[in-house]
């Protein structure tokens, strides 16, 4: 049984320490034929503060790809925008389109002073948009993933999969976004199950962590633990 949260009713937790954070934004009339524009953006989201310059340099690491309703995958290639790295394409197909950027090859972090040790950052974007007639499908292909089961409305439910490495992530912590920047923590079901119901139009952002403490070695860097971090971004029309 899933857990149900009206995002109207529910009460402010408070915040996590303010922390940079990468997410991604989809600007679409939702219509074959006519340009999609995906935006991949760097800053505080609550805050409103979108990166400039040097600043998003990190956007270079990540690999991006787009999985076509048919099945198959077409890379992207993001060029750099004022603000935020960006690429364009043409939907030529009806059905679900998944935007997928992920970063695994980081280097070795010492984030002692965070708390979290020796660590080896891995990062997963996803954006999902439907063109056209029919139903909203995505499948998880992240290692840590977040993927809605059904196309997200005002005032309708919307149940969201939490998965890890292909299981469900059971009780996994969460943060979500709000359009005005407002934030919640909130908590998947036993079986990583999120239901919400947006109350208004926007964008929604949902942040998952995994902390994998098994220790390790990359590129020659000794590390104590995975750091494994995935943002949904849900448009409500």
């Amino acid at each position: 049984m899933t857990r149900t949260i009206s995002l109207c009713l529910f009460l402010l937790f408070p915040l996590l320490t303010q922390a940079h954070s990468y997410w991604l934004e989809l600007k679409s009339s939702g219509k074959v034929g006519e340009p999609l524009t995906v935006q991949c953006y760097f800053g505080e989201l609550d805050n409103g503060l979108r990166e400039k310059g040097s600043m998003l340099n990190g956007i270079k690491a990540f690999t991006a790809s787009v999985l076509l309703p048919d099945g198959t995958t077409e890379p992207l290639r993001l060029t750099p925008a004022e603000n935020c790295y960006q690429v364009q394409f043409t939907p030529k197909q009806a059905g679900t389109y998944q935007v997928l950027l992920v970063n695994d090859t980081r280097a070795v972090q010492d984030w002692t002073k965070h708390n979290l040790g020796i660590v080896r950052p891995r990062e997963y974007l996803r954006a999902i948009c439907q063109i056209g007639s029919g139903k909203l499908s995505a499948k998880p292909v992240h290692y840590l993933d977040v993927t809605p089961q059904n196309k997200p409305a005002i005032g309708k439910s919307t149940t969201l999969m939490i998965t890890k490495d292909g299981a469900a992530y059971a009780n996994a912590p969460v943060k979500l976004t709000m359009p005005d920047g407002k934030q919640r923590k909130l908590t998947a079901d036993a079986n990583g199950l999120l239901t919400l119901t947006p109350n208004e139009a926007g964008q929604y952002v949902v942040d998952v962590d995994f902390m994998d403490k098994t220790p390790g070695q990359y590129q020659g860097q000794d590390y104590q633990a995975v750091r494994n971090k995935m943002a949904l971004t849900l448009t409500v029309l």
